[in-house]
């Protein structure tokens, strides 16, 4: 048995594949990819990947990709443990928040990165053609027409504020369902657990963790979804150290712009 996982450590999709296989005990090959360097679009890797996206599994000379693909895939090969809850019921709303976090965190969670961090980084590593270049290779043109807006209006651009908000009514509906349960669709750590804490700490680190001061179900949770994480003693779990610095330096230069974009989501 052979899987070779292409990944960036700093990457949400990419953590949340490498905790559902910490949690099944598999032992992988790895090649890290450094997204703000382009390696993503590198020919060898678009033959794997045409999105020219991150993380890309190969399993025994198989391509899966798509990061939630990815994680059925192996919970359904590799079954034990199980990272769906045995009642239907509790599945389905697991899947439904797969599917928020997909359609909803992600972007939302890309835009306010990419504003807050990523396109300062970006403008210090590329040329202004070599920006231009860079957006062509965006195969999706949604995307690219969002991070082309948000690279030249930062938190200004309307799609911030609007992200900002989506993120608060995905945390409210954590907040509901939570309730007492240990994990977020019962007592046992799912795939859905597993999707969500990434992006959490990402909310965290851009300095958006006020979007669940007054939820404390939400805050119980994320503190044993670390504590978890923390026991699989993963090389750079949560990205390494140098990017942790560079986005703690961008949120305090953006601290007032994030305090507004908050107060408005509050209004």
């Amino acid at each position: 048995m052979s899987l070779t996982l292409y990944h960036s450590v700093e990457s949400t999709c990419s953590q949340k594949v490498r905790f559902v296989l910490c949690e099944k005990k598999l032992q992988w090959q790895q090649t890290n990819l450094n997204l703000r360097k382009g390696e993503q679009f590198a020919p060898e890797y678009l033959k794997l990947n045409r999105k020219a996206v991150v993380p890309t599994l190969i399993h025994d000379g198989e391509v899966i990709r798509e990061s939630t693909v990815i994680i059925e895939y192996l919970d359904d090969v590799f079954p034990e443990p199980s990272l769906k809850p045995e009642n239907l019921h509790a599945r389905a709303a697991m899947r439904l928040l797969l599917k928020a976090f997909d359609e909803e965190v992600h972007p939302s969670v890309g835009i306010l990165s990419y504003a807050i961090v990523l396109r300062h980084q970006m403008n210090s590593l590329l040329t202004p053609k070599q920006m231009q270049e860079h957006f062509k290779k965006i195969v999706d043109p949604m995307r690219r027409q969002r991070q082309q807006s948000t690279h030249i209006e930062g938190l200004e651009a309307a799609a911030a504020s609007q992200a900002v908000a989506t993120l608060a009514k995905v945390i409210e509906l954590l907040s509901e369902i939570n309730g007492e349960k240990i994990w977020l669709c019962g007592d046992q750590f799912s795939l859905a657990d597993a999707t969500a804490v990434p992006y959490m700490i990402r909310i965290k680190n851009i300095g958006l963790e006020a979007l669940w001061d007054d939820k404390p179900g939400v805050q119980k949770w994320l503190e044993r979804a670390i504590e978890r994480v923390d026991s699989y003693a993963l090389e750079d779990a949560w990205g390494s150290e140098s990017f942790h610095t560079m986005v703690s330096d961008y949120v305090q230069k953006s601290k007032q712009e994030i305090q507004k974009l908050l107060g408005v989501c509050r209004t």
